[in-house]
Order: C-alpha cells, then sequence, then structure tokens
C-alpha cells in the first residue's frame, strides 16, 4: 500500500504542477488561454488572463508559491526512505544475529542517562576501522564538572556497549551543552 499511496501522490503533484505553471504562463502573458487541448479550462485560463493589477500579481505569486512547494514534495517522493542500519552480531551455520544501529544508540543512550548531572543526551553511531564511534549530544544540569562528567559518560557508554554487544567501541565524543539559564536545578553531589 505504500507503494501505491506514493504513486498517487506524485502524479497529484505532477498535476498541481503542471496547474501552476500553466496559470503562470496564461497569467505572465507568456500563453495564450487556449493552451491547453480541447478547450479544456478556458473560461478559468480566459479569467486569469483577462486580470489585472494586483490580481495578476497574487496570481503569478501563488502560482510560483504552489509550483515550489509541488517541486520540493516531489523531490521528497523521490528521494529513497531512510533504512535504519544493522550490525552483524553473529553469523553460524544456525543463523545470523543482527542488531539496529538504532538499538546500540539507545543503550548508550540510556547508560549515559543515568550518570549524576546529565539531563539528556542524544547518540549517532558510524562504524570506524577500529570499531564503533559515537557521536553524543548531551544536556547537563548547569554547574557539573564537565570533565567528570564527560570521562564517566565515555568509559560508561564505551563498557556497557562492549560488554552488552560484544563490538568494539574506538571513540566515544561528546558534546555537552548546560541546560537552559531558565533552569531550576544545580548539580550538586
Amino acid at each position: 500500500m505504500s507503494i501505491f499511496n506514493r504513486v498517487v501522490v506524485i502524479i497529484v503533484g505532477v498535476v498541481i504542477l503542471i496547474g501552476a505553471l500553466i496559470t503562470l504562463l496564461v497569467a505572465s502573458g507568456a500563453s495564450a488561454p487556449g493552451i491547453l487541448p480541447y478547450g479544456w479550462f478556458q473560461p478559468q485560463l480566459q479569467n486569469i488572463a483577462s486580470a489585472t493589477g494586483i490580481s495578476v500579481a497574487g496570481i503569478i505569486a501563488l502560482s510560483i508559491a504552489i509550483a515550489s512547494g509541488m517541486i520540493i514534495m516531489l523531490l521528497f517522493e523521490f528521494k529513497p526512505p531512510r533504512r535504519a542500519g544493522t550490525l552483524l552480531v553473529s553469523s553460524t551455520e544456525k543463523g545470523i544475529a543482527t542488531i539496529d544501529k538504532d538499538s546500540v544508540c539507545l543503550l548508550a543512550e540510556k547508560t549515559a542517562i543515568n550518570i549524576h548531572s546529565v539531563h539528556d543526551i542524544r547518540c549517532n553511531l558510524k562504524e570506524g576501522t577500529e570499531g564503533l564511534v559515537f557521536s553524543c549530544q548531551a544536556q547537563l544540569l548547569l554547574g557539573s564538572n564537565l570533565v567528570d562528567v564527560g570521562a564517566e559518560s565515555q568509559s560508561k557508554i564505551k563498557e556497557t556497549v562492549e560488554l552488552l554487544t560484544s563490538f568494539s567501541v574506538a571513540q566515544v565524543d561528546i558534546n555537552f551543552k548546560y541546560e537552559s539559564a531558565g533552569a531550576k536545578r544545580l548539580a550538586v553531589r
């Protein structure tokens, strides 16, 4: 059903784009109202061609906006869907075991969120030649010691991921940010 929906959206998008372009051509005077075969929409296009002043400017602006929107929508429709990557855990004669990269990121995030002063964290994962490479964005409580929290976060993420997944972790990069100035809590041990 997903492919059918995409095809319908693409067809409707192309039809709307063509309509916007024809309206733009007629409103700007670059084409006659009889541009379509068999006199399709000729009365409507004749009204557009006979518009003056602000009406013409509005029709042209609206046609450009609709055409731009349809082009952007069609670009997104033709872009292939993002697929979550997987990592091979093991391969034996009994079968293959894999895990989604998103799940490994979730494991790293849940590990780091349990560290004192870490308010929120989001991680991305890449496979490097030496092992997994994590790139994380962490939000800390105001007053947290960045050096201590950083070292603890990096070691716990590395230790937990290696223990539970058997993957080697080459690097854990963390970019810290304190909570906004309106935060009511301070990190105190």
